[in-house]
């Protein structure tokens, strides 16, 4: 089978419409995760603080609740539905291009929201 350029960049199009598409889809996905990720983490610290014999809710305590709180509200945003505004004269690259960057963005924040709390969960647990 011998494919000319006009079949490839057709399949080409095909494809990145396709990616398109499924890109709320795969923030949808990412976001549930983060959420059950951050709301395990809270019940985790939750636990060890319980279990701990002098457990107070300290400085690094309440900082670690408001970071993974944090967290919590990025995922949930990262899981809300989006609507994408694609017309005749749109790029595609450029419309794929700027939803990957903004969910990577979120991504990214999510990860320091998340470790920051599990840090300072960490250290409230341990003194």
């Amino acid at each position: 089978m011998n494919f000319k350029g006009e079949d490839l960049e057709a399949g080409l199009v095909d494809w990145v419409k396709s990616e398109i598409k499924e890109t709320p889809k795969q923030s949808y996905d990412l976001g549930k995760f983060f959420f059950t990720v951050s709301i395990g983490t809270v019940g985790a610290i939750a636990t060890l603080e319980k279990l701990n014999q002098t457990s107070a809710i300290d400085t690094p305590m309440i900082t670690s609740l408001v970071a993974l709180f944090l967290s919590m509200l990025i995922a949930l945003d990262l899981a809300r539905p989006r609507k994408l505004k694609i017309d005749g004269s749109t790029d595609l690259q450029k419309a794929y291009q700027d939803q990957i960057e903004k969910v990577l963005f979120r991504m990214g924040l999510w990860f320091t929201s998340w470790f920051v709390g599990t840090l300072f969960g960490g250290y409230a647990i341990h003194n």
